[in-house]
């Protein structure tokens, strides 16, 4: 089973800041708004341009409202 990875541009999340983004509030963005439950990231990277998040490789999640989400966000 192929590994599920998401790159997301910075400039696309739905983050209302003026000032610079925090890897903290990335974070909080995508685990509060966005709801991914920690426990089915394998990695996760933040640069100053993209996110990348590589998920386990489970069937579990594909129809949960945040992994929808989460695709709807790459």
């Amino acid at each position: 089973m192929k590994t599920r990875e998401f790159i997301i541009d910075r400039e696309k999340l739905d983050l209302d800041y003026q000032s610079s983004l925090t890897t903290s509030i990335i974070e909080n963005y995508l685990f509060e708004d966005l709801e991914i439950p920690q426990e089915y990231i394998k990695s996760l990277d933040i640069s100053d341009n993209f996110v990348n998040i590589k998920l386990l490789n489970c069937r579990k999640y594909f129809n949960d409202d945040w992994y929808i989400n989460l695709q709807r966000a790459g």
